[in-house]
């Protein structure tokens, strides 16, 4: 969460936008993706408009990896316009 939220403060000094917008694009990744997917990868930042993401384990980043160019599409259409180009997957802890 302090991840996230440092994430939002540097956004609004860098002046790419005001912290509910970021919020907003963020909270989109679990209108995308299914529960099951949700509780085991979460949306950490987009910078240079890439969604970045951790998720639980290596096999869950591979396995989001094949599904990169259907989630980018389904972000955007939910945004109402392109805010992602890319995904990076990143198993977590």
């Amino acid at each position: 969460m302090a991840k996230r939220l440092a994430e939002i403060l540097e956004h609004m000094e860098m002046g790419e936008g005001g912290s509910v917008d970021i919020c907003r694009r963020l909270a989109l990744w679990r209108e995308v993706v299914d529960e099951r997917v949700g509780k085991n990868a979460e949306a950490i930042k987009i910078r240079n408009r890439t969604l970045y993401v951790s998720t639980s384990s290596p096999v869950w980043a591979q396995e989001l990896s094949f599904l990169k160019k259907e989630i980018i599409e389904q972000f955007n259409k939910k945004a109402g316009r392109e805010v992602i180009s890319d995904i990076r997957f990143k198993a977590g802890n």
